[in-house]
């Protein structure tokens, strides 16, 4: 055979070779991230629609907290959002298909500790929460605090009534009906702030009035009542209602981003500040496939780095004791003169006698 015709079959057959090679490093390389990202764990985050959204810039805000986190962890986190009962929502699916919960309130943190669907753990910045948050949501390691407010009544400094009064408000304050028609608060129902101004007011009129709660609900009858608190808000912005059972830290939030200045006060008593605190809370699912990373995180969003951009994008106090709260927050009535009425009502206690509560302020309503 001539030798010119073998050397051209092997170097064909050697190009062939070689461009194979090469087709196919192309191909590894080309296919290789998306083989990678499908490599990272993802860790879904199930919360409110909120989270985070309060402050000046959102995004960098969730870039520090999640991105960074994703960084140095190499994993992926998804946040799921929910405007319904978040604790629900994890009863209905079980906890599958989530890893973490963040924004349980406090009955919901005190039933998902005790529902067999959450995860015991450890938290290594537990020593610098602080201890009274824990003792409102009785999470039992399973849930943990990570930010509070108690809440308050916001009122705009002009209308109808003198704000010597507000100043001053007391629950029996609302048995006017001049005083009621002013005042917002929202359906205990279907939303979390209402049913806290349930709880606190329960809590008032059994332990320290020594009377049968239903009795405020049937002496302030004209009480304006929205289902949620998007819609009670706008009431009080456009001035249709001068009062707004919310947030202490609204005044500082207002000044902050130069909105009206509003004030906000406790309920008042014999000399004495009261207010239902509200504690939000932390949680691993039992379901996760990745439990030793969702410590990671929770650790990391317990830290000062993390908490530290609590006050200023949640609008709430961080549980980490640490923190310096940021001067704007002076505005808002002092905390720490506020007598919490979480510790005149039970959570256990509680807890067992929500939904009849709730029937019961249906039938008066």
């Amino acid at each position: 055979m001539d030798n010119r015709i073998v050397k051209r079959k092997v170097d064909y057959r050697v190009l062939i070779v070689v461009g194979i090679v090469v087709v196919a490093a192309v191909l590894i390389y080309v296919e290789y991230p998306s083989i990678e990202s499908f490599s990272r764990p993802t860790i879904t985050i199930l919360t409110y629609p909120s989270f985070f959204q309060y402050g000046s810039n959102p995004n960098e805000t969730l870039k520090y907290i999640i991105g960074n986190f994703e960084k140095w962890y190499d994993v992926n986190i998804k946040i799921v959002t929910t405007s319904g009962d978040l604790y629900q929502q994890v009863l209905e699916s079980k906890g599958k298909g989530y890893d973490i919960v963040i924004g349980l309130n406090n009955i919901d943190s005190y039933l998902a500790a005790r529902s067999g669907l959450f995860y015991r753990f450890n938290v290594s910045n537990e020593s610098y929460l602080n201890r009274t948050l824990f003792s409102f949501i009785q999470g039992g390691g399973y849930v943990v605090p990570y930010e509070y407010s108690a809440l308050t009544t916001d009122f705009n400094y002009s209308g109808k009534i003198p704000v010597g009064i507000i100043e001053n408000l007391s629950y029996e304050s609302l048995y006017n009906r001049t005083i009621a028609q002013q005042y917002i608060v929202e359906n205990p129902t279907v939303s979390i702030n209402g049913q806290d101004f349930l709880l606190g007011q329960i809590a008032f009129y059994q332990s320290i009035l020594k009377e049968n709660w239903t009795l405020f609900w049937q002496k302030s009858s004209h009480l304006i009542i929205t289902e949620d608190w998007d819609s009670g808000f706008s009431l009080f912005e456009s001035g249709s209602a001068q009062m707004f059972f919310s947030y202490q830290t609204d005044p500082s939030y207002n000044e902050y981003f130069n909105y009206s200045k509003i004030g906000t006060t406790p309920f008042h008593y014999e000399g004495k500040n009261y207010a239902w605190i509200q504690v939000l809370g932390v949680g691993i699912l039992n379901s996760s496939k990745y439990k030793n990373i969702d410590m990671e995180f929770v650790n990391w969003f317990l830290g000062i780095q993390v908490q530290q951009q609590i006050p200023l994008n949640e609008w709430m106090y961080p549980a980490n004791s640490e923190v310096k709260l940021p001067e704007v927050f002076s505005v808002n009535p002092p905390i720490s003169s506020i007598i919490p009425l979480n510790s005149y009502l039970n959570i256990s206690l509680a807890s067992q006698n929500l939904s009849t509560w709730l029937l019961e302020w249906e039938e008066i309503e």
